[in-house]
């Protein structure tokens, strides 16, 4: 059975209550607590305060750097219990003097549902954000997905936060440690990549040797990919009931051109224009023209 989250101690940051230290490199076996501890004595011992123990995620603060450390254990989580971990770490945030949040995501394997998205953004990003937390960082894990749904929170919502992913934890906590104008910059090799063909089964498959830094960007750059994938999966049929003028035109609305604009860069009558712009919103069964933007990957293909 599970047992429910512990604080360490109630009111950790309030005169009278003494502090619990964290300095075990050691796990308990059921959980990830120990997957970065030996990291984080090395750099900051005797600074770690446990602040939260629960059977889904552990919530380190170092005091010295102003760091909140809240780390996923891998036991399985569903929409009901990770809303509840966030509450119990939004309790603790805003009784910390911190200004930098480091997520350990090594062992996070939840994909977060969309509609909890906005919930996060308006509970725990903007009230962390009004509290003074001025940065986040992720460590990213295994599971791309989970990441992916991680970073969608973020881009989806136009969150308050722009945080940065990474692979090397050493590397994350120098960025959440760096003053407000200070950037590291991880792009300092060339990539190499090998594409393969398979002419009897045509297909290809290219593969890419980055450096273990690079790796966030390019798993975010992948999720681009997916999703521009989708878009052109559920929309392929409609795009192709466009004309050769209709898909012209539909480029410049969707690049922002009025239609006055339109008709003068293609000769043609300013009624034309019109008329080419209903008929494409009826093939592509949008009802106003902000619902065009999507279709702007076929432009790509």
């Amino acid at each position: 059975m599970l047992k429910p989250a512990t604080f360490f101690p109630k009111g950790l940051f309030l005169n009278g209550y003494d502090k619990q230290p964290y300095c075990s490199g050691k796990s308990d076996g059921n959980s990830a607590s120990g997957t970065l501890s030996g990291f984080y004595l090395d750099l900051i011992k005797a600074h770690i305060m446990r602040a939260l123990d629960s059977p889904f995620f552990h919530v380190n603060i170092n005091e010295k750097e102003k760091i909140i450390m809240p780390t996923w254990t891998g036991n399985e989580l569903n929409t009901e219990l990770f809303m509840l971990q966030m509450e119990q770490y939004m309790e603790l945030l805003l009784k910390a003097p911190v200004n930098s949040a480091l997520w350990n995501h090594q062992n996070f394997n939840f994909q977060i549902p969309k509609n909890v998205f906005q919930w996060i953004e308006d509970k725990v990003n903007k009230p962390a954000k009004s509290h003074g937390l001025k940065r986040i960082a992720f460590i990213l894990g295994e599971d791309v997905m989970a990441q992916f749904s991680t970073m969608d929170v973020f881009e989806e919502t136009r969150s308050v936060y722009a945080p940065r992913y990474y692979s090397d934890p050493k590397q994350a906590l120098a960025w959440v440690k760096t003053k407000d104008k200070e950037f590291i910059n991880p792009f300092q090799k060339e990539i190499d990549f090998l594409i393969e063909k398979n002419l009897e089964r045509g297909t290809a498959k290219i593969q890419i040797e980055i450096s273990l830094e690079h790796l966030p960007y390019y798993l975010k750059q992948m999720k681009d990919v997916f999703s521009h994938q989708k878009v052109v999966h559920a929309n392929y049929q409609k795009y192709m009931l466009l004309t050769g003028r209709e898909r012209e035109i539909l480029n410049y609305v969707v690049d922002g051109f009025t239609s006055k604009q339109i008709s003068e860069r293609l000769f043609i009558s300013l009624n034309t224009v019109t008329t080419h712009r209903k008929n494409i919103l009826r093939k592509l069964d949008c009802n106003k023209v902000a619902d065009l933007a999507r279709f702007s990957v076929f432009m790509r293909m």
